[in-house]
């Protein structure tokens, strides 16, 4: 259905009320992870409304601060992007953080727990 959930975090194509698949979940994910990198919602001094005009109408996705790190930062651009076809997949997201946490935290990656090891489950935990 249509518009179902929150303006914006709302991939542009269920906005515009095109076929999507699960990859309106990718994008999705890339709002709520932006705001969970900047501390601030994606379009903070918009109304839901109008933040999800701007990305579906206009085009538009949030600035990425300069001293983010290039990987997060092309990794959210990925996940964005206007081709839903062109949007990573849950499993190549983790594999691209985990990566990024042994780099960055010297984190053991081998206590992630994936759910790809247990069938009818799609979600991650780190």
């Amino acid at each position: 259905t249509g518009e179902t959930g929150s303006y914006r975090f709302m991939a542009p194509e269920v906005f515009r009320h095109e076929s999507y698949t699960e990859t309106v979940d990718i994008y999705s994910f890339s709002m709520i992870f932006y705001y969970l990198l900047s501390g601030r919602p994606p379009w903070a001094s918009q109304n839901g409304l109008k933040a999800v005009t701007k990305a579906a109408v206009e085009g538009d996705r949030p600035q990425i601060p300069r001293e983010w790190d290039e990987r997060l930062a092309r990794l959210l651009q990925q996940c964005w992007d206007e081709n839903p076809g062109a949007r990573p997949s849950f499993e190549a997201i983790v594999e691209e953080l985990a990566a990024y946490s042994r780099d960055v935290f010297r984190m053991d990656t081998d206590q992630v727990a994936s759910a790809s090891d247990d069938k009818g489950c799609a979600c991650a935990v780190m």
